[in-house]
């Protein structure tokens, strides 16, 4: 799933639509297999003639806003993606879901293979905020300056005390925009073991990890994501950000510090990476 960098990627990529007149907002025919598309196109239809004002990043979560009150939600799911239409008539990827046409290139098209993402009209910009994941949502990991102290006081209620950190990281309403790589990552960063309970913390520690975070993420848009096999920016670039990954997908192999191999952990199901010599 793209993370909060890769999503901050797509978002700075788009930027060459902002200010495009729309002429359509196009739902395609394999998108009316799904219920969460069938039968919108008329609703979609009344963009036709507006601007893309600007296109917003919360969390995960990519905002549209036009000349005019409704907005439109994107999630990338698990697998979506937007490709720049740099040719007229350009051949669509498979599993386009949803293509947007202005009166000049380069149009844009939103894909989707495993369909987990979303592509939703809401009345006004407040109806957003009050969606459900974006209102309880934590700390923006990407901000400029890192909120330490909000940080710490998130990090320190109670209902995390006695979960192991590797799994907390996960929670958006902590810091939003982490998902299994960053978690690993930034854990690697601060030398901590994900396996840890957040009660065992010190406060020195939970410290460091904040400003892991901030740094492994603000790294990542840097490299412009991570590319393992489906990533790729709009415009079609690869991140880099794979090429420093200290322990991201690399069970068994030695770790660059100390040689140790690197070890692999479920929590909640998903995958953790770790160095159990350096990551104490």
């Amino acid at each position: 799933m793209p993370e909060g960098p890769e999503v901050e990627c797509v978002r700075r990529s788009l930027k060459s639509i902002i200010g495009k007149k729309i002429q359509r907002i196009h739902l395609t025919e394999l998108s009316q297999k799904y219920r969460k598309y069938q039968n919108r196109q008329t609703q979609f239809d009344q963009f036709s003639g507006h601007q893309i004002t600007n296109i917003e990043r919360i969390g995960k979560f990519l905002i549209f806003k036009f000349g005019k009150r409704e907005v439109i939600l994107n999630h990338l799911g698990m697998s979506g993606n937007w490709l720049l239409l740099i040719k007229k008539n350009q051949i669509l990827p498979s599993h386009s879901k949803v293509s947007i046409e202005f009166e000049t290139l380069p149009n844009v098209v939103f894909y989707d293979t495993r369909n987990f993402g979303q592509f939703k009209i809401y009345e006004d910009y407040n109806s957003v905020l009050q969606h459900q994941p974006i209102r309880k949502m934590g700390i923006d990991g990407l901000l400029a300056t890192f909120p330490i102290d909000e940080f710490l006081l998130r990090i320190n209620k109670r209902n995390y005390a006695n979960r192991e950190i590797g799994s907390v990281l996960l929670d958006q309403k902590l810091v939003a925009g982490i998902g299994n790589i960053y978690k690993s990552e930034s854990l690697a960063l601060a030398n901590i073991n994900p396996t840890r309970l957040v009660i065992t913390l010190t406060d020195e520690e939970r410290c460091k990890l904040g400003f892991a975070i901030s740094k492994t993420l603000h790294k990542a848009v840097e490299s412009m994501g991570s590319t393992f096999s489906s990533f790729r920016t709009p415009d079609g670039g690869e991140g880099s950000a794979q090429n420093w990954h200290q322990v991201y997908g690399k069970k068994d192999k030695k770790c660059n510090n100390c040689g140790s191999k690197i070890r692999r952990v479920v929590q909640d199901k998903r995958s953790t990476f770790y160095c159990p010599e350096c990551q104490l």
